[in-house]
């Protein structure tokens, strides 16, 4: 396995502004897996995180950015790519 894909897991509240991961897993129901799926949230998508500072936390990914409450963004855990912008 590539040594980036190493790295630890950490829910997405997380992951500082400017860093990246990939989605590893949801702990949500049904309900909740299938909102964010919808939204092209899942299980080995690539994300960036553009703001996460309060309030909902701002993403990048598939070319579009999302914006996910901390609740829902308790539940994403994330494997980290980057350590964000110095």
């Amino acid at each position: 396995m590539d040594r980036d894909m190493m790295r630890e897991l950490n829910p997405l509240l997380a992951i500082r502004e400017g860093q990246e991961g990939i989605i590893h897993s949801i702990t949500g129901g049904r309900g909740l897996i299938s909102r964010l799926a919808a939204m092209g949230i899942a299980p080995g998508i690539k994300i960036k995180v553009v703001r996460n500072s309060g309030g909902p936390l701002l993403i990048a990914t598939n070319g579009a950015k999302v914006a996910i409450g901390r609740g829902q963004a308790s539940k994403i855990i994330i494997i980290s790519l980057s350590q964000g912008n110095p």
